[in-house]
């Protein structure tokens, strides 16, 4: 019969033979889940991350590039807008259906095909001074939204609703600094709007007081 001694001694012997082995194994599993990261990088460890390959970032670009040239404003309105057929509609202040109206360059803006003609072309002399096409706050604006600014904003700051040139899809609002009088944006539709029959009335050089308000200056009275 074997002393305690030698018994432990065997043991430790053997256990000793396995070390070899597992760091073989361990070492395959970390060179398993190297080979399995992410190649562009990503989060997690104190490292940091290598980064986005070339290929990504190509990608990237290609998908910047994309979207820049789908911002683009068209510098024309679609061909069904008929500046002849504007006021052939009918429908009362307010109650004008979108697809009776022209989709201006701005997203979901929209006025009278006549209107809409004629502020392209605003747009398209605007841009080639400033670089960038008009910033459009409010175009059409239906009989409830009409009801709902009356409302809520101060008296006299939004026309009684069906009285306002916007239910009629021949007013427009401006932003990014033709809501200043002193902004150059400004002064530019001064002394140019008017080429393209668009005026700033004379009501809204006072009370109330709304530099961003500007008009299409033909046949309102239809």
């Amino acid at each position: 019969m074997e002393g305690a001694d030698a018994v432990i001694g065997r043991h430790a012997k053997k256990n000793k033979n396995h070390a070899p082995v597992m760091g073989v194994v361990l070492a395959g599993l970390f060179a398993g889940s190297v080979a399995l990261a992410p190649l562009d990088g990503g989060s997690g460890g104190s490292g940091g991350s290598a980064g986005p390959g070339p290929a990504k970032l190509s990608a990237d670009r290609a998908e910047r590039s994309a979207s820049k040239e789908a911002e683009k404003a068209p510098s024309k309105p679609p061909d069904d807008c008929k500046p002849s057929e504007a006021t052939d509609h009918g429908y009362s202040n307010g109650r004008i259906p979108t697809k009776e109206l022209c989709p201006l360059p701005q997203d979901d803006e929209f006025l009278r095909a006549d209107a809409a003609v004629a502020f392209y072309k605003l747009n398209v002399a605007y841009e080639e001074r400033f670089g960038e096409q008009m910033c459009v706050r409010s175009s059409y604006r239906s009989y409830e939204k009409q009801e709902e600014l009356y409302e809520s904003m101060s008296p006299g700051m939004a026309a009684r609703p069906g009285n306002s040139k916007h239910g009629i899809g021949v007013a427009v609002d401006f932003c990014d600094g033709v809501q200043n009088e002193d902004s150059p944006q400004f002064k530019w539709l001064e002394d140019n709007s008017e080429k393209y029959d668009w005026i700033h009335p004379d009501w809204a050089y006072s009370s109330p007081y709304e530099p961003w308000h500007w008009e299409f200056d033909i046949g309102q009275e239809d």
